[in-house]
């Protein structure tokens, strides 16, 4: 059992040498002192500060990726602003050719009255 706690503290990133006084506290057959109980802290703090470190990691990859997402999501309104302005520009140019060929419709339709009618009477 000594062994497997002694490798579950170096698992967990307690140095090897406060891992073995740690493992020797927790013998059943040790008497516990003061120094056992700074030992035990010691381990806490460890633990504590390689969690802080890896929480600093954490959070430093985290806003580069959201200064990267940002970037991309900007990039993209970039380009989606682009398309919807040549949908209008399309649908514009449409809206106009609807108008002239409705224009040119009704010019025919009174041209072909007005000859109709001219040559009735």
């Amino acid at each position: 059992m000594e062994k497997s706690l002694f490798s579950e503290l170096k698992r967990i990133g307690i140095d090897e040498e406060l891992a073995v006084s740690v493992s020797a506290s927790l013998d059943p057959d040790h008497n516990a002192s003061k120094k056992d109980v700074l030992v035990m802290q010691e381990a806490i703090m460890q633990i504590q500060l390689q969690s802080e470190r890896s929480y600093l990691a954490l959070k430093s990859d985290i806003t580069d990726l959201r200064s990267e997402v940002r970037t991309e999501i900007s990039g993209l309104r970039s380009e989606m602003h682009k398309e919807v302005g040549s949908i209008r520009s399309e649908l514009g140019n449409m809206h106009r050719q609807y108008w002239i060929t409705f224009g040119g419709l009704i010019t025919t339709i009174i041209s072909v009255f007005v000859v109709n009618w001219y040559f009735h009477l």
